[in-house]
């Protein structure tokens, strides 16, 4: 797979004036006198910003590369040479609302929420691993988008619930240790049938 992408943008942008600024991923023009293409995501922050026009973020190299290792993830392995990424398909918007929620999400705290730790078999955990995270209230599904030497980052798949209470949406950013970080099969949501859990 070829690795040289198109510059990207972010634009940030609070449209309705409601202190929310929505991301949207912006490709400039490929030719002169095409307008560039803004294609709206889901995410969105609190600003305090007194100015109403949209700002544009050119894609960071840690954006670029969570992109290509969430695509890398999901190609072919004879797949090989360049590939056209067709930004209106839909596993292409849901890995650029990945990009989006790692990007611009504050991660929420997890010290009241992770549950007691499990003795089980540990995988080598990557970059758009689908896994399932410890918690109080059951096993939740997430997908990690960022790692270091103890955490992990990851987008929630699931909604976290206790009972019939909302604790946390999905599609929310959390940072948890990596103890916290079990196989997928664990989860609920996941309806893998290979999986034995002991």
């Amino acid at each position: 797979m070829n690795a040289e992408m198109q510059p990207l943008f972010w634009r940030i942008s609070d449209q309705d004036q409601s202190g929310f600024e929505a991301v949207s991923l912006l490709m400039p023009a490929g030719t002169a006198g095409e307008d560039p293409a803004e294609f709206p995501t889901e995410v969105s922050f609190r600003s305090n910003r007194s100015s109403h026009h949209p700002v544009d973020l050119r894609w960071s190299e840690e954006d670029s590369d969570l992109f290509m290792s969430l695509l890398d993830r999901l190609m072919e392995p004879e797949e090989e040479g360049d590939i056209e990424v067709d930004i209106s398909d839909g596993v292409i918007q849901g890995i650029v609302q990945l990009v989006a929620l790692a990007r611009f999400k504050t991660p929420w705290p997890t010290d009241e929420l992770v549950g007691d730790d499990i003795i089980t078999e540990r995988e080598e955990l990557e970059v758009g691993d689908l896994v399932a995270l410890n918690t109080k209230y059951g096993f939740a599904l997430a997908i990690i988008v960022g790692l270091d030497s103890i955490d992990a980052t990851c987008v929630l798949l699931d909604a976290l619930m206790d009972n019939d209470q909302l604790l946390i949406p999905d599609h929310s950013l959390l940072m948890v240790n990596r103890l916290c970080v079990l196989p997928a099969s664990f989860a609920e949501a996941d309806l893998g049938e290979d999986a034995i859990i002991h």
